[in-house]
């Protein structure tokens, strides 16, 4: 990924200019430098929220394509919603 190097602020000078800064994510993220790394990224409002989006319709896809993997012999005729819940629930158990 290419950042564009007039798009990074440091630590520093967002503490001191943060709403000049907060102006410009509006329009570009403006990455936040620490250390001469890239730390964070200030993003305006609609470009954080298409990004959840796109985030969550990425998870779906993956929890979509376990469900219709597994195989098709259901005794308990269970709905496909039933099967993504139990997926879902035991991706989260391995998680904690």
């Amino acid at each position: 990924m290419n950042i564009d190097t007039d798009a990074m602020v440091s630590t520093t000078a967002i503490s001191k200019s943060f709403g000049k800064y907060l102006a410009k994510s509006k329009n570009n993220p403006v990455f936040i430098l620490k250390n001469n790394e890239v730390e964070s990224v200030l993003l305006d409002i609609d470009t954080y929220k298409k990004l959840m989006e796109a985030y969550e319709l990425v998870q779906d896809t993956i929890l979509a394509r376990e469900v219709f993997q597994q195989p098709t012999n259901n005794p308990d005729n269970q709905d496909v919603f039933d099967i993504m819940r139990e997926i879902e629930a035991e991706g989260n158990a391995g998680k904690a």
